[in-house]
C-alpha cells in the first residue's frame, strides 16, 4: 500500500498564452524543461519536434530554464536512419548554445532487442550510440560528467539559482551494473540534490489517474532510489498519459515522481512537453504541460484537438530541508524524537513508507531503524483497509497527524505492526547479557472505538514484547516464569489498561487503571525510577500501580515487538481494536512537561 499524493491525469486546459516573461508575483527560482517520447516526430512530424527545442532555445533565459531532460524514446524505429537524422536535427539546436544544456537516455524504441540487459548488447551496433556518444555530450556541455562503461547511462550536474544538482538519466533495462555504477556516482556525489529520468519507472493504473509502479521501476525504487535520500524527483514516459506520485524514502521524506507520454495524443502528442518551475521563495515545485506547436498556430485558427496547455498543479517542497543532511535519518529531527528515546513510533501518513509489494510500513521517528512492518493475523478475508488503515483524525496533544485505526478480532482476523527493533538492545543486565532498561518512560496515545466489546477484543494489545516472561527469565538468568509477554500494554476483559512488565529482579505486580471510555484519546504513561513502575493515565497516577520493586525493565534483543496484538506462550493473538497515535519508548524518567500528553 504504497502512500502517495497524486496529480491526475486529464485534460486541465488553459487558454492563456506563455509570455516571454514569467508573471513576477510567481517568478520561479529557475525551471527544468521536460521533453517526453518523441518518436512519433522523428518518424511523421519532426517539425513538432523542432519546436520544442526552438522554443526552449528561443526563452531558456525569460524562462530560467536551465536545464532540459529528455525521457526516452527518441525514435520510433532504431532501424530506420531518417527517424535519427530528424531527431538530430533537433537536438541540434539545444547543442548550438552551451547555455542549454540537456541530457537524453534510450527508451526501448531506441534499441536493437528492447528485452535485453543493457549489459548484454553488441554496443557496436547499437545507433543510439552512433548519433548520441559521450563524445557528443562532453563537447558541448561543461554540464557533462560521463557515463557507464556502456555508454547508455549518464550523469549531469548543472548550477540552477543558488545550488548545484546532479541529472541521473538511466537507460532502458538498466541491469544490476548500471545500477552499481548510478550508486557509486551517487557516493561520489553525496551532497548534491538529484533528478533521475529513466524511460520506465511508473505507469498509470486502469482509472487514467493514478501512477503506479511498473515491475521495472519497483526494482529501481526498491534497489536505489528509496535508499538515497538525495534523489528527490524523478521523470518517466514510456506509459500513455499523465500522473504523479509522492512517495516516501526510507528517510521518511518525499521524493515526487511523474510519469508523462503524450505519444497517444493528437499528431503523437501535438508538440506537448513540460515545464517545472522551482519557486523557493514560496516553497514550491509548479508543473505545466504545454504545446509550443500550438502556440505558435493563431488561436483563431486552433482545432479543438490543439490543446495549448494542460496538467497544471503544485507540490509544496522546502527546498532548504528537503536538500539536507541526506541520508542522516529525517526521522530522527522529529520534535518529540528527545534526549534518550530508544524507539518512536508516529502511525500516521508522513511516517508511512511508500513501498512496491504492497507491504504498509512505518518509520522509527528516534533514527534506531526499529521500523514496523504490517503483519496478518488469523487470515483475515476481504481487503486490508477493511481491518486497518491509517485515518487522517489525530489527537489534541502529541506530534501525530494522523493514527493506525485497528478493526479486527481474534474471530474474523486482523492485522498488526511488527519490528524486530533492532535498537531496542539496551544496556546488559546482571548475567552479562544486553536488553536491560534501569530507567524508562513508556508512553502511548489511544482510543478505543464506539461499540467495544470485552468478546471481541479482551486482552488486546497496544504494545508488546512477543517472547514469555519464562523465556526472557531464562534468558537473563533469573528465577521467574510465567506464559504472559514478558512486556505488554494491554486492554484489560474490563476495558482496563494494563501494564505487564518483567524486570531485573523479576516478575512483580502488574499496573492497572480503571474502566476507560470508548471513542476518547487517552495518554498513557509507564514511568519506572529504577526502583519501581507507576502508570499515569491522562496526568494522573493510577489507583493501583507501583506495589512491588521492579528494577527497570528486561527484554531478549532480536525478538519481536509488536503495536496491535499481545501474545501467550510466545503466541501473537488477541487483536487490538482502536486507534494507535503514537508510541515512544525513552531510556529516562520524563519530566511531566516533556510527555507527549502536553505537546
Amino acid at each position: 500500500m504504497a502512500t502517495f499524493l497524486s496529480a491526475c491525469g486529464g485534460s486541465g486546459s488553459s487558454s492563456g498564452e506563455l509570455t516571454d516573461k514569467p508573471d513576477e508575483n510567481n517568478a520561479h527560482s529557475y525551471s527544468v524543461a521536460v521533453i517526453p517520447d518523441t518518436q512519433k516526430y522523428s518518424r511523421y512530424s519532426p517539425e513538432r519536434f523542432m519546436a520544442q527545442t526552438q522554443w526552449i532555445a528561443d526563452n531558456y533565459q525569460q524562462q530560467d530554464i536551465e536545464f532540459t531532460l529528455h525521457l526516452g524514446d527518441v525514435v520510433d524505429r532504431a532501424r530506420d536512419p531518417q527517424e535519427w537524422v530528424f531527431a538530430r536535427q533537433a537536438l541540434q539546436v539545444l547543442e548550438a548554445n552551451a547555455e542549454t544544456p540537456y541530457s537524453v537516455l534510450a527508451g526501448n524504441h531506441d534499441v536493437l532487442n528492447s528485452g535485453q540487459w543493457d549489459d548484454q548488447r553488441e554496443l557496436s551496433n547499437e545507433p543510439y550510440l552512433t548519433h548520441f556518444p559521450a563524445s557528443l555530450q562532453a563537447g558541448n556541455y561543461t554540464t557533462f560528467q560521463g557515463t557507464d562503461s556502456t555508454g547508455f547511462s549518464s550523469y549531469h550536474i548543472f548550477s540552477a539559482g543558488e545550488r548545484q544538482f546532479m541529472v541521473l538519466a538511466l537507460d532502458w533495462r538498466s541491469s544490476d551494473q548500471t545500477l552499481a555504477w548510478a550508486q557509486s556516482i551517487l557516493d561520489k556525489h553525496p551532497e548534491l540534490p538529484v533528478i533521475l529520468t529513466t524511460h520506465q519507472l511508473l505507469d498509470i493504473a486502469g482509472d487514467g489517474e493514478t501512477a503506479i509502479f511498473t515491475d521495472h521501476g519497483a526494482r529501481l525504487w526498491e534497489n536505489l532510489i528509496r535508499s538515497n535520500d538525495q534523489i528527490f524527483l524523478t521523470f518517466n514516459g514510456h506509459h500513455h498519459g499523465e500522473a504523479m506520485m509522492v512517495g516516501k524514502n526510507n528517510y521518511g521524506r518525499d521524493v515526487v515522481m511523474l510519469v508523462v507520454d503524450y505519444q497517444s495524443g493528437y499528431w503523437g502528442g501535438n508538440g506537448m512537453m513540460q515545464l517545472v518551475g522551482f519557486d523557493e521563495a514560496n516553497g514550491k515545485l509548479d508543473f505545466r504541460s504545454f504545446s509550443p506547436w500550438v502556440a505558435a498556430i493563431p488561436e483563431d485558427q486552433r482545432q479543438p484537438q490543439d490543446e495549448l496547455a494542460r496538467w497544471e498543479f503544485s507540490v509544496p517542497m522546502d527546498f532548504d530541508s528537503r536538500f539536507s543532511q541526506f541520508n542522516e535519518h529525517h526521522v530522527a529531527s522529529e520534535p518529540g524524537n528527545i534526549d534518550g528515546t530508544q524507539a518512536y513510533w508516529i502511525l500516521d501518513r508522513d511516517h508511512q513508507v511508500t513501498t512496491t509489494s504492497g507491504e504498509v510500513q512505518f518509520l522509527d521517528a528516534s533514527g534506531n531503524n526499529n521500523n514496523l512492518v504490517l503483519m496478518a493475523h488469523n487470515d483475515p478475508q476481504g481487503p486490508v483497509a477493511d481491518f486497518f488503515e491509517v485515518a487522517a483524525q489525530a489527537p489534541p496533544f502529541g506530534y501525530a497527524d494522523g493514527a493506525a485505526r485497528f478493526s479486527g478480532n481474534n474471530d474474523i482476523g486482523g492485522y498488526y505492526l511488527e519490528t524486530d527493533a533492532p535498537g531496542l538492545t539496551f544496556e546488559n543486565s546482571a548475567s552479562g547479557k544486553s536488553g536491560y532498561l534501569p530507567t524508562y518512560t513508556i508512553e502511548a496515545i489511544v482510543k478505543l472505538p464506539e461499540g467495544w466489546v470485552s468478546e471481541d477484543n479482551s486482552w488486546s494489545g497496544i504494545l508488546n514484547h512477543r517472547p514469555q516472561i519464562s523465556q526472557v527469565c531464562s534468558y537473563h538468568e533469573i528465577a521467574c516464569g510465567g506464559s504472559d509477554a514478558s512486556l505488554g500494554l494491554n486492554v484489560s476483559s474490563l476495558k482496563e489498561f494494563q501494564w505487564v512488565s518483567t524486570s531485573q529482579n523479576g516478575k512483580g505486580s502488574d499496573n492497572w487503571s480503571w474502566e476507560v471510555m470508548n471513542e476518547y484519546w487517552y495518554h498513557i504513561a509507564l514511568v519506572n525510577d529504577g526502583e519501581k513502575v507507576q502508570m499515569y493515565v491522562d496526568g494522573s497516577l493510577v489507583m493501583r500501580t507501583g506495589v512491588d520493586e521492579q528494577k527497570g525493565l528486561i527484554v531478549e534483543p532480536g525478538q519481536p515487538w509488536s503495536i496491535g496484538i499481545n501474545s501467550w506462550q510466545g503466541v501473537a493473538g488477541n487483536l487490538f481494536a482502536g486507534d494507535i497515535a503514537e508510541i515512544r519508548i525513552n531510556n529516562r524518567v520524563l519530566d511531566s512537561g516533556e510527555w507527549l500528553l502536553n505537546q
